[in-house]
């Protein structure tokens, strides 16, 4: 998906300077350059691939630097000197073999602690969500996608149904219907998460236990699973 140069400046650049308060603004703005892909040439210099999408990026990341009292500037670059444009892409290669290979890494781990089917479901759902972000900002088509695809396959090939036994019945129903963790939910519960704690319990895992936490992006410790709350595992599809 290499994006067409614009009048012959392929790259985009964010250079900018942050305030010395408050300490988690740096860190902040690092998580947001991360999110769209921006690689780092410099200190405080980032560079994208010269489209619209990313001007765009960057203008949000700009504003929110002088809201906080900082400095900014987003520039047009075609590098003359120093940098060579296959140098950048090489990093840009690089940022996404390291996204990749975590992936990859992930799910060979999850394979080799032997999960319950709920937890290599919700993990499936986790790392396909994953592959689909990194995805959308590999701006050079990195090879290690196939080994993050090709790991998941083997995840989503664990999910396979059971053969059913004589009687007709998957073998590991029962099973399926002991306690497997801990289900998380937000606080103050309305009708979606009274129904839906109700279904787990009755149909899912009668040993199920409750959490409710006030932090909408709270991440899952091992055992657990979201629903009804941002990227869960288990949540709406639409209006469903």
């Amino acid at each position: 998906m290499t994006p067409a140069p614009a009048a012959g400046r392929r790259w985009l650049l964010l250079l900018h300077q942050l305030p010395p308060k408050p300490d988690y603004l740096r860190v902040k703005i690092w998580r947001r350059l991360q999110r769209i892909g921006a690689v780092a040439i410099k200190n405080s210099v980032y560079v994208l691939p010269h489209t619209e999408q990313a001007a765009e990026h960057f203008q949000w990341i700009l504003r929110e630097i002088e809201a906080s009292g900082g400095e900014a500037s987003v520039c047009e670059a075609a590098f003359m000197t120093g940098l060579s444009d296959s140098q950048i892409e090489t990093l840009f290669r690089a940022a996404r073999e390291a996204d990749y290979a975590a992936v990859s890494e992930e799910a060979d781990e999850i394979l080799r602690s032997s999960p319950g089917r709920l937890e290599v479901e919700a993990a499936a759902t986790r790392l396909r969500r994953r592959i689909g972000e990194i995805a959308a900002i590999d701006f050079f088509n990195s090879p290690s996608r196939k080994a993050a695809d090709a790991a998941l396959g083997r995840i989503e090939a664990r999910m396979a149904p059971p053969k059913a036994g004589r009687s007709g019945v998957a073998k590991g129903t029962a099973r399926s219907l002991k306690s497997r963790g801990t289900w998380v939910t937000r606080r103050g519960v309305h009708v979606d998460r009274i129904a839906s704690a109700w279904l787990i319990r009755r149909f899912i895992d009668r040993g199920a236990r409750f959490k409710f936490v006030d932090d909408r992006l709270y991440q899952p410790r091992p055992g657990e699973f979201r629903f009804d709350m941002f990227e869960a595992e288990y949540t709406h599809e639409g209006d469903h």
